[in-house]
């Protein structure tokens, strides 16, 4: 069963205090119920298109030719459909709920003193045995990364500048390493965590536009705390 953000809050260890934390819920199940209006949709075309051509053509109509269209006009939604379907109907099973449960799903990140925990789907898309170390511990949706092992925070913004991305490194590499621990973030919410995370590490080193423009890459070293 997933854990929830309660729980992993109730299972920290007595000298471990939370400093940051954010908790969403969101639709999973959104994509599949507008697959399912699509289908809908053209389900109904396809009975006003089959009732229109039986009706033009009576005694030339040629069911064999009218099924092919049809066919060729529901492939595409009902492929989309079931394989909407099918996404969600894995997910659950590796969570071991159910997949309605999808619906308001909640995904949370906790920053203590000592850990980054991290609940997301994006998880269950990992191997997680190439994480499983001292450092870092991915279980199904649930990572965690203990703050001592981090060695390189990388921030950047988009374009507009009104979302702001935090990555963290256990290794650093620019160019072929992507990060699975981070954070996105609206910029109140990012100035109070990239406050928060000053006071944990000492930057030993600071890079700028390492990729983009207007990236940073901070070197840090864990403070004790």
């Amino acid at each position: 069963m997933s854990q929830s953000f309660e729980e992993v809050k109730s299972e920290l260890s007595s000298d471990e205090k939370i400093l940051w934390e954010q908790r969403k819920l969101f639709n999973k199940l959104k994509y599949l119920k507008k697959a399912g209006f699509i289908l809908i949709f053209f389900v109904g075309i396809s009975i006003i298109f089959l009732f229109l051509c039986f009706m033009i053509l009576k005694d030339n109509f040629d069911f064999p030719m009218i099924l092919q269209i049809l066919i060729f006009m529901l492939i595409l939604p009902l492929g989309f459909f079931f394989a909407e379907f099918i996404n969600n109907w894995k997910i659950s099973k590796k969570l071991n709920i159910r997949i309605r449960d999808l619906k308001n799903y909640e995904e949370f990140t906790i920053l203590t003193n000592k850990r980054w925990i991290q609940k997301s789907l994006f998880y269950l898309k990992l191997d997680s045995s190439k994480y499983d170390s001292d450092s870092i511990l991915i279980q199904k949706n649930l990572a965690t990364v203990n703050l001592h092992d981090i060695e390189v925070i990388y921030t950047a913004k988009s374009f507009k500048g009104e979302i702001f991305y935090i990555n963290f490194f256990i290794s650093w590499d620019k160019w072929s390493e992507e990060s699975v621990l981070h954070a996105i973030l609206e910029k109140t919410d990012y100035l109070i965590l990239m406050e928060t995370l000053q006071k944990l590490f000492s930057i030993t080193k600071e890079e700028q536009g390492t990729i983009t423009h207007e990236d940073r890459a901070l070197y840090v070293k864990k403070k004790i705390y």
